[in-house]
């Protein structure tokens, strides 16, 4: 039995003393809980509480049906390849599959698939279109306008706790959601962030600065480690070699290509970033007294479950 006025006062005292290590873990739930502003006539325009109103951007599901829709205007050939995809990855997991599953299920396919050969009735090039339009898609959908961010955001709320106590280590946000909320709310409340990129121009991802503390800023920056990719991550070329970069960027050039569900190792670039941010949360979980708070996440990444609970 477990004694819940203790854990609380626990808990309490853990976040509020400035010496304890603290980390967050957030899902797709911290996202979709936001709504999009309405869009009535007047100034007295309140933004949606509870339930009620559209998600700033939706659930796994509403992504997954979003997804599903696009790909099946693309063509006939590609609405049935969806649905045989869909039917595979259902029979193989014994659940309801979402956009990441079908996402990897592509992946692995057009990796596996010589150019002459077809999978679910798709050539290579059609797969790698199919993969595209999924990509894009979410990539669109994630990356809501400025104008449709409410100024209260709950990120905000967040932020502004993050400002009230200075801690001896830096707090660590992880998150799997490949949208800038979080990076806007504390931009906003002029929170102190590094990601892991350095660099002014083109900043590009350096493993090493995860790993040695005296490569990172300093402990006032709150740690921001987007496992699953971003939107403002862009794989490109330097001096022939391949690097991941963040850019800004907008609706009008989102290519999506480093939303990072699947996590195979196509390239050591691609797969980088990910296993950066699994080491730097399995090696924070074995820090003495570390804290991690979980929120919005449903335990569906078993890679993830296995670093937590072992």
């Amino acid at each position: 039995m477990h004694d819940a006025k203790k854990l609380i006062e626990d808990l309490r005292d853990h976040l509020a003393r400035h010496d304890k290590r603290i980390a967050f873990l957030f899902g797709a739930g911290t996202s979709c809980s936001v709504k999009k502003l309405p869009s009535p006539e007047g100034d007295d325009c309140e933004p949606l509480k509870g339930d009620k109103g559209e998600p700033l951007i939706p659930d796994m599901k509403g992504l997954t049906d979003l997804c599903e829709k696009v790909v099946k205007e693309t063509g006939k050939s590609y609405a049935r390849a969806w649905d045989k995809i869909y039917s595979e990855c259902n029979k193989d997991m014994g659940r309801y599959p979402n956009i990441e599953d079908i996402l990897s299920r592509v992946r692995m396919m057009k990796e596996a698939v010589g150019s002459s050969d077809s999978l679910a009735g798709l050539r290579k090039v059609e797969l790698e279109e199919f993969e595209r339009k999924i990509r894009q898609k979410i990539a669109i959908i994630v990356n809501p306008g400025v104008d449709d961010i409410i100024e209260e955001l709950p990120h905000r709320k967040f932020a502004r706790w993050l400002m009230k106590v200075a801690r001896k280590h830096p707090v660590e946000i992880f998150t799997v959601n490949y949208d800038v909320l979080f990076e806007a709310a504390l931009e906003a409340d002029r929170v102190p962030i590094f990601d892991g990129f350095v660099g002014s121009y083109q900043p590009f991802f350096h493993p090493g600065s995860l790993r040695h503390k005296e490569l990172a800023p300093g402990d006032n920056y709150t740690r921001l480690w987007k496992m699953h990719g971003s939107v403002t991550w862009r794989k490109v070329r330097i001096d022939g070699r391949p690097r991941i970069i963040r850019v800004y960027t907008d609706n009008s050039d989102n290519s999506g290509e480093m939303i990072l569900p699947s996590f195979q190792k196509y390239d050591e670039s691609r797969q980088q970033p990910y296993v950066a941010f699994t080491d730097r949360l399995s090696r924070f979980l074995e820090l003495e007294d570390a804290l991690l708070i979980v929120c919005g996440f449903s335990f569906e990444d078993q890679h993830i479950n296995d670093i937590i609970f072992e």
